[in-house]
């Protein structure tokens, strides 16, 4: 059983729950941009929450199916057809063999998930299917898919779940609830009130990385570097230009800026639906 890609989308790596007891190697966790989408996806074709994924950004594919399987969509709104007729998102549906799926560009949200009942039979590479593109590891051959791949997929006699649940709304702009990090006692009470009260824009260097913000220039404490530190997923890093960086899922695992405050996992699923443009403001939890 396998599915074929006619056509790669935009960035489309392989994804699970992620790369978890490396960090101190300086591999990074990567996996799900949108861990709650992933694991609808999953649920909905009856595999297990961390079950690995295709995950789409912004520009969908289009696969053949080489053999009938059963497959569930959320995230995105990237508007799937099957044989050219729309599908449902957010409900198991069943692809028949040589059936061929196709998406479009994202109308709301970034991030698309394809979850194949049974998942995708494809080896782990230190204990995780998740693509680590910069290193050229994990997922299908290290690397975002390409025409003429094949994945390989396994076989599951489990049903599926039959109802359709309901689609979250992905709006251009979102309050992300934080926590105070390792760094917050340096910065004054004037520098962290205008850091809540600001309106930030997605800048254009937004990836699975991490994720720069515009607009006020944050006020630095006296001491505006660290020793490199460890970060994780969520972190909020203040550059020394007084720029906010939200690190994301490929995020590297140590830094030397400041660390404002980090992201709770709603959060940084919500910020990653977020496209280039959109409007965040953080909300101290």
């Amino acid at each position: 059983m396998s599915i074929e890609i006619l056509n790669p989308g935009l960035s489309s790596t392989v994804q699970d729950g992620g790369r978890f007891g490396f960090q101190d190697k300086g591999i990074p966790v990567s996996g799900f941009m949108d861990v709650t989408s992933a694991h609808l996806a999953n649920a909905l074709v009856t595999n297990e929450a961390n079950t690995s994924v295709i995950e789409m950004t912004l520009l969908g594919i289009k696969f053949k199916a080489n053999q009938a399987i059963t497959i569930a969509i959320t995230g995105a709104d990237m508007q799937p057809k099957l044989n050219g007729k729309s599908i449902s998102m957010y409900k198991a549906i069943e692809i028949p063999k040589d059936g061929i799926v196709s998406f479009k560009g994202a109308s709301h949200g970034v991030y698309g998930y394809i979850a194949v009942l049974g998942g995708l039979k494809i080896p782990r590479v230190l204990g995780s299917k998740s693509t680590y593109v910069p290193a050229k590891l994990g997922g299908f051959k290290g690397r975002v898919l390409q025409k003429g791949d094949l994945l390989p997929v396994l076989h599951n006699t489990l049903k599926p779940i039959k109802s359709k649940v309901k689609a979250p709304d992905f709006l251009p702009s979102a309050q992300l609830l934080c926590v105070k990090g390792p760094e917050w006692d340096l910065f004054s009470t004037t520098s962290k009130a205008a850091f809540f009260d600001a309106v930030f824009t997605i800048g254009k260097d937004a990836n699975r990385i991490g994720i720069r913000l515009e607009g006020i220039k944050v006020i630095l404490p006296e001491k505006d570097e660290i020793i490199s530190s460890g970060i994780i997923k969520g972190t909020v890093q203040i550059t020394k230009a007084g720029q906010p960086i939200v690190m994301m899922a490929d995020a590297p695992t140590t830094g030397g800026y400041v660390r404002l405050v980090n992201l709770t996992e709603k959060s940084c699923d919500a910020l990653s639906q977020v496209p280039i443009g959109g409007k965040i403001q953080f909300v101290l939890k």
